[in-house]
């Protein structure tokens, strides 16, 4: 029997990097997140796999990992996600259906059952540690060999040209957990997408993210000076950072603009009304 992923790569003591789609984490039977790559996994001995979060491309073989015996755990606030991926979809459509083509592949999945919470994970192999903003629930897993797994928490300057608006829910939870990620004592930080950076570059990186974050913020505060309706705002801001124009970017925009646009209410910054039936946002002068 194999004792690590085929594909894997050790990086530090027993933590090895499983690269895919999703760089996955394997620790002495410990799997964090997983790839695409069901054939990585055959034979291999894993007793508990700990999830990130609740998008589809973080547990796209949780299934059949845990009918292989593996015993699965995610965040409270995202096991309803990980155990049904249509939850995910259905929010970012305000619960109504929307079509496949309206969606990002990355959250379409099969779902799998979570046996345990990240908030009771007790495993002298890892520890969890709270990383929201990208979805309410995230966490990342710092492993006993000072490896630390972000999920998508931390994008890395090299992802940014092909992602200027990655996905997230709260931007300032999002600042938050990349300061939190800053205070984290490690050797080696490995994001979920892109490449393990060590932790002096890592400084580079979480600096870029929040800029990147900030100055979004301040974009959308200028563009509001004349006001705009929500759609509008959408639309300004996926000019600004030269999105593609398809359905499944222009709704995970929707998603994003308007968790700066929540944030920026709450600030005082900005200011909301509803004008013949049309949601307006207006920077407060």
């Amino acid at each position: 029997m194999p004792s690590v992923p085929d594909t894997a790569t050790r990086l530090s003591g027993d933590t090895y990097v499983v690269p895919g789609l999703t760089n996955a984490g394997y620790v002495a039977g410990l799997g964090i997140d997983t790839s695409e790559n069901e054939a990585a996994y055959a034979g291999v001995a894993l007793d508990t796999l700990a999830i990130t979060h609740g998008h589809a491309d973080h547990f796209s073989i949780a299934h059949i990992l845990r009918d292989a015996g593996a015993r699965v755990i995610a965040a409270r606030d995202d096991a309803a996600m990980v155990e049904n991926p249509d939850i995910n979809i259905r929010g970012m459509f305000s619960w109504a259906k929307p079509s496949d083509k309206m969606t990002t592949k990355l959250f379409r999945g099969i779902g799998c059952a979570v046996d345990g919470h990240v908030e009771d994970f007790n495993d002298h192999r890892a520890v969890a540690i709270p990383l929201p903003g990208h979805t309410l629930g995230h966490h990342g897993f710092l492993t006993a060999d000072g490896v630390l797994f972000t999920g998508d928490a931390l994008y890395i300057r090299d992802l940014w040209e092909q992602h200027p608006l990655p996905y997230a829910i709260d931007p300032g939870m999002v600042v938050a957990s990349l300061e939190r990620i800053r205070s984290v004592d490690c050797t080696w930080i490995v994001p979920a997408h892109g490449r393990p950076v060590s932790r002096d570059e890592a400084e580079e990186h979480i600096d870029f993210h929040i800029t990147q974050v900030r100055r979004t913020a301040e974009m959308l505060l200028h563009g509001l000076r004349n006001g705009m309706t929500t759609e509008g705002a959408v639309a300004f801001i996926s000019r600004e950072l030269g999105l593609p124009e398809n359905q499944a970017v222009y709704w995970l925009a929707v998603t994003d603009v308007k968790g700066y646009l929540g944030e920026l209410l709450d600030r005082g910054l900005i200011e909301f009304s509803v004008r013949d039936h049309v949601g307006w946002w207006q920077t407060i002068a």
